[in-house]
């Protein structure tokens, strides 16, 4: 409020206004005044600006009008969404009283605070991915993330637990793939490698909260919200207990009932799931293209060809966090191999999906009392065909598939409740009558039938006025705020009868009631309040029924996304002529005509060139891949990580066979762009990529280095490259796919036992060069560098200058072979002198004087300082 409107001047209202906003500074107030939702003063300035609103004014005590703008009830949500989605806080202000009821000024309170993390109206949410809110809390022991998707319920705890530096970047790659809208910290959070990346990303809503730090009070908060069955689940993860207690206090302070459908917590083991970091999954696009950021062309875009919403989530889910279980891999393939074989059954399961809305976000809506009749309606539709579906399932001829029948949960019970109670189409306002069916309540038909003979009998009143009066156009009619009148047009006024009390006056026309009237009104009226009022107790009652079976909702929802994401898989399988991986605990990989999944499908049919793939044998873990540009090393390197992703979710993969040995991390170092904001050139971003893939590889990983070395001089980056192949091959053993324009890099095949040489084939036909995308044996002779510019059009003169540079660079053995061995004989160098630095370093610590914790810290340094010699 700007300081020209002093507050002890404004009116009741608008004091009561400023008194609300002052507790809700940071929050956009609305605040219900009749049948609109309003605001004032700065918050008005500001709602009509983004909501492109008139900015109008009202009375307020001053000379001056205070700055308002408002919008309808009904369309709220659609307002504060929008506010919302442009970044802010909204609080809604209700009326608690019927303002019939109220001695002066109406009672208001608020009900409810949105943010993006808090947005539970389905219309504004993506459907086919999550909207979690994320908490974290950090102690010297680690750090603990929960996170809940509000609109379905879905409660997931994890932990960190690392004495390394990593612990920041470990949890930006957890936060990348939780991907959340709003996040909750503590007040005192310090974890600078956090801050920093969330300062950078700017589309997550932050929250500084000043939560207890009592630890027997955040184990008191789980205990209330979730019970102690969930407790006893986290009872030794004290990180845990903390993070979910923030979480539940920020999402409970505006619900004073608990919501029913946040019930249960996931506690997620990151050690159970192939490491991806954030890099790797954009450079591999698995679930955003790297041109727009959107999913166009990527991979979940190929594998979502779910019927439900809740299967395309679940989808999202895998492809997040991949298996390294074998046997729970092997599950899954052999459940989605049990759809492919059958497709008539896989057809059949599509065909009943198809009508199923998304029941974990109605469960939701029905959970925080905002869930309306013709939601419940969708979730009898959603239901009905439940039975069909456990039919089908159960006599499948596959075991698996047989079981997933067995065990989907009977909700029959709740499908006849709601068939036998709500009408089939009923008005979206629950309060004014018109949902409840005939011969569910005989109470509500009684009322009812009294509300029908009133209305006769107002029928018979009317026919009986016309005789009396003999006016053929009068009307009784009914106004919602005069409610029953005899209408008469003005021309007919002199015959009206003497017991005629004029009620209103128009231009054409005159309004009256008689005493008969009103009896009839009365009856009318009482009786259509009396029903409104118990259908809408009716309601409710139903809705509590259907709170009772939350956890067969849930758990039927599960099930069916889990069923909905393993036919998606079939479906794929056989679009795309898609075969069974073979997972194995060895560490090859072993692919026979393999193809990029996502590339395939926007060329012709048969013109995407297929590859085999044959790595992670003793002679045969780094391929160093030779070529020109464009013609097709990353597109053979990234299928290759893509394939082994997907046989890891579980799903067919685009060959025609393939033998996987389970990875437990995928790197990538492909790319060249400078990472400004942070200060980081090309090459220091590429030397810090190439860094952490050495620290944190091991020998069960997957490894993509694209044109390592290039962001500097070519001295300095073959020697890099060359040093980095040699380090791979003699203390990682890592699977390591290379591709270089570093020809010289090919002399190391000869040189270590476990690197190999692969080119692509091309074709130099007169003059022209055409690439055949395919992977062999052998070197490329040099890069073709001049021959790929004169594909892209560059002109004559310049590509005839060039190849002139290029004999003179040639004749002047710009670059002599024997360098390699000069290299080698430098590494040597290197490594000596690393070990005497240990040595003097080790010679430095005083064992006697350090706590356990500094102890645990040296010795984590010493085993990085000997990994890197």
């Amino acid at each position: 409020m700007t300081s020209k409107f002093k507050y002890e001047n404004l009116t009741p209202m608008l004091r009561h206004y400023v008194d609300v906003k002052n507790d809700f500074k940071d929050a956009l107030l609305l605040y219900r005044v009749g049948d609109f939702y309003e605001t004032f003063f700065d918050d008005a300035i500001i709602t009509a600006k983004v909501l492109s609103l008139t900015l109008t004014g009202k009375e307020c005590g001053h000379v001056d009008r205070a700055p308002m703008c408002g919008v309808p009830h009904h369309v709220i949500d659609t307002y504060v969404n929008r506010l919302v989605k442009k970044g802010y806080k909204v609080a809604l202000c209700d009326q608690i009283e019927d303002p019939k009821d109220a001695k002066g000024l109406v009672k208001r309170a608020i009900t409810r605070v949105i943010t993006p993390g808090t947005l539970t109206d389905m219309e504004s949410l993506e459907n086919k991915e999550n909207n979690y809110l994320l908490s974290i809390f950090e102690n010297e022991y680690g750090l603990a993330m929960a996170y809940c998707d509000i609109s379905t319920g879905k409660l997931v705890g994890l932990e960190i637990k690392t004495l390394s530096q990593n612990l920041g970047k470990k949890a930006i790659d957890q936060i990348e793939k939780i991907n959340p809208s709003e996040m909750v910290l503590t007040s005192n959070f310090d974890n600078e490698d956090i801050k920093k990346y969330l300062n950078l990303n700017n589309q997550i809503f932050i929250n500084y909260i000043n939560f207890t730090t009592d630890y027997e009070n955040r184990v008191k908060t789980v205990n209330n919200y979730l019970g102690k069955d969930n407790l006893n689940k986290i009872k030794d993860k004290r990180l845990i207990i903390v993070a979910l207690a923030n979480l539940l206090d920020y999402i409970y302070k505006y619900y004073e009932e608990k919501l029913d459908h946040i019930n249960n917590i996931e506690i997620l083991k990151i050690n159970e799931f192939m490491e991806i970091e954030s890099n790797t999954r954009k450079n591999l696009e698995l679930t955003r293209n790297l041109s727009t950021n959107n999913k166009e062309n990527t991979l979940i875009s190929i594998l979502d060809q779910a019927d439900t919403v809740m299967g395309s989530r679940m989808i999202h889910d895998w492809l997040e966090r991949p298996l390294i279980d074998r046997d729970k891999i092997n599950r899954r393939l052999d459940l989605v191999d049990g759809f492919y074989e059958d497709s008539i059954l896989s057809r059949n399961v599509s065909n009943l999906l198809d009508s199923v809305y998304d029941l974990e976000r109605l469960l939701a809506k029905i959970s925080y009392k905002r869930a309306n009749a013709r939601d419940l309606i969708s979730l009898k539709n959603s239901i009905k065909e439940m039975p069909k579906l456990k039919h089908v399932l159960a006599d499948s001829t596959n075991n698996l598939i047989k079981n997933l029948g067995l065990n989907l949960p009977d909700v029959e019970d709740i499908y006849e409740l709601i068939n036998k109670s709500i009408v089939d189409e009923p008005p979206i306002n629950i309060t004014e009558g018109g949902i409840i069916k005939s011969q569910y309540d005989k109470d509500l038909d009684n009322l009812k039938e009294m509300a029908d003979t009133a209305e006769d009998k107002l029928i018979e009143y009317e026919s009986k006025q016309r005789e009396l009066t003999g006016i053929k156009n009068l009307k009784v009619i009914f106004n919602k705020n005069n409610g029953y009148s005899i209408e008469v047009t003005k021309s007919n006024i002199d015959k009206i009868d003497q017991s005629y009390i004029r009620k209103q006056t128009l231009k054409n026309q005159e309004r009256y009631t008689t005493e008969e009237l009103e009896n009839i009104s009365s009856l009318i009226l009482n009786g259509k309040e009396k029903i409104n009022l118990l259908e809408y107790e009716l309601f409710n009652k139903i809705v509590e029924n259907i709170l009772n079976s939350t956890l067969r909702l849930q758990s039927l929802s599960k099930m069916i996304a889990n069923i909905d994401s393993l036919n998606s898989f079939a479906k794929i399988a056989h679009k795309y002529s898609y075969c069974k991986p073979n997972i194995t605990e060895s560490n090859e990989i072993s692919i026979i005509e393999g193809r990029h999944p996502v590339i395939e499908i926007n060329l012709d049919e048969n013109e995407f060139i297929a590859n085999d793939t044959n790595i992670g044998q003793d002679d045969n873990l780094i391929q160093i891949i030779t070529g020109p540009n464009m013609a097709g090393k990353s597109t053979y390197m990234r299928q290759m990580a893509l394939i082994i992703i997907m046989a890891q979710i579980g799903s067919f993969v685009p060959a025609k066979s393939a033998e996987i040995g389970i990875c437990d991390k995928i790197f990538t170092r492909i790319g060249a762009s400078d990472n400004i904001s942070k200060g980081e050139s090309t090459f220091m971003l590429e030397m810090n990529e190439v860094s952490n893939i050495i620290k944190n590889s091991t020998e069960k990983s997957f490894v993509i280095l694209d044109e390592v070395g290039r962001g500097t001089s070519s001295d300095d980056g073959l020697s890099i490259a060359m040093a980095l192949v040699e380090y791979l091959s003699k203390h990682k053993k890592v699977k390591t796919v290379f591709a270089t324009h570093f020809h010289e890099l090919t002399v190391l095949e000869s040189e270590l036992k476990n690197v190999r040489n692969l080119k692509i084939e091309i074709l130099e036909e007169n003059n022209n060069l055409i690439f055949l995308r395919k992977i062999s044996r052998g070197k490329s002779d040099r890069s073709y560098g001049i021959e790929v510019a004169k594909l892209s059009g560059l002109p004559d003169e310049i590509l005839e200058n060039a190849k002139n540079i290029m004999e003179k660079l040639a004749n002047e053995d710009f670059f002599e072979v024997n360098k390699g061995k000069e290299i080698k004989n430098s590494l040597e160098d290197i490594k000596n002198k690393k070990i005497n630095e240990l040595k003097s370093y080790t010679d430095k610590i005083n064992i006697n004087e350090l706590t356990p914790l500094e102890a645990m810290n040296q010795l984590n340094i010493l085993m990085e300082k000997i990994g890197e010699i």
